[in-house]
């Protein structure tokens, strides 16, 4: 009689969301369960290679116990991060929103009886929470304990009808994921396809009132925060501070202003190649942007840059905040003659952010807004592309060396 009016209760539930709003449809709770199954394992003490939930289970592992963790945590937002960048090619429509993505963590996604999705288990099925419990690390960040990230999983127990779905609908070659990039991947869920509202599950989880207390094991974004120095900024088409341009300190006194100081040019309308080359060779390590990269409203966020020299080298610095280091959005090429070519794709300066279900409206549009951009500049003499060696770093910066050809040190 109780698992009667259990079942009868998971119905109504199932209606009023289905009357209210339009339930996740077969394809996202498909990547749902393969991301997360087929990514993510449990981290046990003695198990190597590690494997995932899914190869567990199609094996038949013995069910571990809590006896066999090692007693880890993964931050939850970079098990986000990992979903949104296995599916950052695939159609907008199929990542879901990241409240959604809370719904699957809690397992409080509802499902019919007649419903086919219903095959495809929600997390806490795939991760007892007794076993992998969802806290917060020192009242910071979101946590789930004893999972581990797997970037390049074994999927030959995989049905290979799954396999096919799942790179079809993604758009990857393979599964393989570099493990820094999709760990650090920042997604722009606001891009996404909405998915509807979900009606209250559990009052404790689900309620929307922004005053009520929310416990520790509800799930959500990790809470970023970047702290910089006070700056100046202005509205977009409001004339920039004059002393936002100022000069660096001379050494030799005998340099003027008017010749021996830096400066900033502003083209009306981007030049032809010939006359984009002529004006970068005329400044001694001169650069230019174009692009989204030439369009933040105080100066040049990006592509601010250092260039450095030694008896047999070259070493350059450039600042490349809110870049996408994805190889195949991301390239940095260096010719013989020292030009250096870098194209890009920027994520910031959105007009309208979404964090933490909530939504923002942005004032000052600073920040370059989201798109192509191209940056070039000249080092000071010939260099031998084949010797040149790069990294793109997680802090924003991109750092090359390149060898000088011979007879030029």
């Amino acid at each position: 009689m109780e698992s009667l009016v259990q079942a009868t209760n998971s119905l109504m539930r199932s209606e009023s969301f289905t009357a209210s709003s339009r339930i996740p449809n077969s394809d996202q709770r498909f990547l749902l369960y393969f991301v997360m199954g087929t990514y993510f394992g449990p981290d046990l003490k003695e198990e190597c290679p590690q494997k995932s939930i899914l190869q567990r289970k199609a094996e038949g592992l013995p069910t571990y116990t809590s006896d066999h963790l090692a007693g880890s945590h993964m931050k939850t937002v970079e098990m986000e991060r990992v979903y949104y960048y296995a599916l950052r090619k695939a159609e907008k429509s199929l990542a879901v929103k990241l409240p959604l993505l809370h719904h699957f963590f809690q397992g409080t996604i509802p499902t019919s009886w007649n419903d086919p999705c219903v095959v495809y288990p929600q997390f806490p099925e795939l991760f007892p929470p007794q076993l992998h419990p969802h806290s917060r690390f020192k009242n910071k960040y979101k946590i789930i304990e004893n999972i581990i990230f797997i970037n390049d999983p074994n999927t030959s127990y995989n049905k290979p009808d799954d396999i096919e779905r799942f790179k079809k609908l993604t758009g990857l070659e393979n599964l393989l994921l570099d493990r820094d990039v999709a760990r650090f991947h920042t997604f722009g869920v606001q891009d996404a396809e909405p998915v509807g509202e979900f009606p209250p599950a559990k009052p404790s989880h689900s309620s929307r009132n922004r005053n009520a207390k929310r416990p520790a094991s509800t799930l959500q974004t990790e809470d970023q925060y970047i702290h910089v120095a006070p700056f100046s900024s202005v509205r977009y088409n409001a004339p920039p501070p004059v002393q936002r341009y100022t000069t660096l300190p001379i050494r030799n006194n005998t340099r003027t202003v008017e010749n021996g100081s830096p400066g900033m040019l502003f083209l009306p309308s981007c030049p032809k190649k010939e006359e984009l080359t002529r004006i970068i060779a005329a400044g001694r390590s001169g650069f230019a942007l174009t692009g989204s990269a030439a369009m933040g409203q105080v100066g040049p966020i990006i592509g601010l840059m250092d260039i450095g020299e030694c008896e047999d080298s070259y070493m350059f610095r450039i600042s490349l905040p809110g870049v996408k280091r994805d190889e195949e959005d991301f390239s940095c090429v260096v010719e013989n003659d020292g030009m250096v070519l870098i194209k890009g794709v920027t994520t910031t300066g959105e007009r309208t952010v979404y964090r933490f279900s909530q939504v923002f409206e942005m004032q000052s549009k600073n920040l370059c807004p989201p798109g192509e951009f191209s940056i070039s500049f000249q080092l000071p003499g010939p260099v031998n592309p084949r010797q040149f060696s790069g990294n793109f770093g997680t802090d924003g910066i991109l750092e090359g060396i390149v060898m000088k050809q011979k007879g030029e040190s």
